[in-house]
């Protein structure tokens, strides 16, 4: 079996391995208790926030997996509880009747990684929508530019934008037919100008 830093090694090179999916949450959250590393057993809690079928899962365990399982429960109940979080355990719980209890170290723990992890997916997720921010951006400057500029002066402008050197035909163009454009666009009087008919358009 391959080792993750092999992998990741890998796929630092641009070589990256397919491998099968689950086909459910069940089978997902039943491989990580079997494979008895408290490591993985630490994301549990990020995966019991969706409903579960606790027969279903119990059914592929033994008897000390299944109770590493109904503490993952307890835990992941409590912390949901602390963090104000939708779920059904409780429902679970009581259905099952899941009894037991869980060293106040390993709770610490189990939580200290669920908060991180909860951290990370916030920290990706403001990334994207910086990302989709800056291509929205990108769009609305375009379709700006394409009311005032020709392609071919919007092709100079760009060159300009990424430091890329102009030929001497651009540049001619360049300050011959987009630069006094670009300086009224830039006037401040003729921006609040704009600004005014703007608004008083719409009582008009």
């Amino acid at each position: 079996m391959l080792n993750a830093k092999l992998i990741k090694a890998l796929e630092k090179n641009g070589f990256f391995l397919e491998f099968p999916n689950y086909n459910s949450n069940e089978e997902m959250i039943a491989e990580i208790i079997k494979s008895d590393n408290s490591r993985i057993l630490f994301s549990l809690p990020l995966l019991l926030m969706n409903a579960i079928n606790y027969k279903r899962i119990s059914l592929n365990l033994d008897k000390k997996q299944k109770r590493e399982f109904n503490k993952a429960i307890l835990i992941s109940a409590e912390i949901y509880r602390r963090e104000d979080i939708d779920n059904l355990l409780s429902f679970v719980i009581k259905k099952n009747k899941i009894l037991g209890d869980y060293p106040k170290n390993e709770f610490k723990e189990y939580y200290s990684h669920f908060k991180d992890s909860r951290t990370n997916i916030d920290e990706k997720e403001k990334i994207i929508i910086k990302k989709q921010l800056k291509l929205r951006l990108n769009l609305d400057l375009n379709k700006s530019l394409k009311v005032l500029f020709s392609p071919a002066k919007i092709r100079i402008m760009n060159k300009i934008f990424n430091h890329h050197k102009l030929t001497n035909t651009e540049l001619k163009y360049y300050y011959k037919s987009i630069s006094n454009i670009n300086k009224s666009v830039l006037n401040e009087d003729l921006r609040n100008y704009l600004k005014i008919i703007q608004i008083a358009k719409k009582s008009v």
